[in-house]
């Protein structure tokens, strides 16, 4: 059964990883971490897709500290925290920028256009939105 946790979005696709999955890694969130997620989809994610008006494909959200080693994620990653996603959809620039104009709060949206990864990284930090907008190594600013 699933835990919808808004229109869209889901527990389960917030924390599905096949790393852990391949690796036998528990990828559970505890409670304060389900709190995070929470926070993160209703505040950020779930505005962000009624305004674009297309599916947004989680491609990492939560990951547990293993997970995240083995994913060779950052040591301060907000996804262990339950406070981070990366979407996938067919422009992830022109989402960055719907956000970007948008009035949603959010921490960090960094766009991964590297040749190798096309994806948006979102992340929402509740009290502490610094509104970021960042570009992974590799990723143009501007095309």
């Amino acid at each position: 059964m699933k835990t919808q946790i808004s229109k869209n979005f889901t527990l389960e696709e917030l924390c599905h990883s096949n790393t852990a999955i391949a690796q036998g890694i528990d990828n559970i969130p505890n409670s304060t971490q389900i709190i995070h997620l929470k926070k993160l989809v209703t505040n950020l994610l779930q505005p962000l897709r009624d305004m674009w008006g297309e599916p947004m494909i989680i491609h990492s959200g939560f990951r547990s500290e293993e997970t995240n080693r083995a994913v060779g994620g950052v040591v301060n990653s907000q996804h262990k925290e339950g406070k981070a996603a990366d979407v996938r959809v067919n422009n992830p620039r022109k989402l960055q920028q719907e956000l970007i104009n948008s009035y949603l709060e959010w921490d960090q949206s960094i766009l991964y256009d590297d040749g190798r990864n096309y994806f948006l990284h979102l992340s929402y930090n509740e009290g502490q939105n610094r509104k970021q907008v960042l570009f992974s190594k590799g990723t143009v600013a501007t095309k």
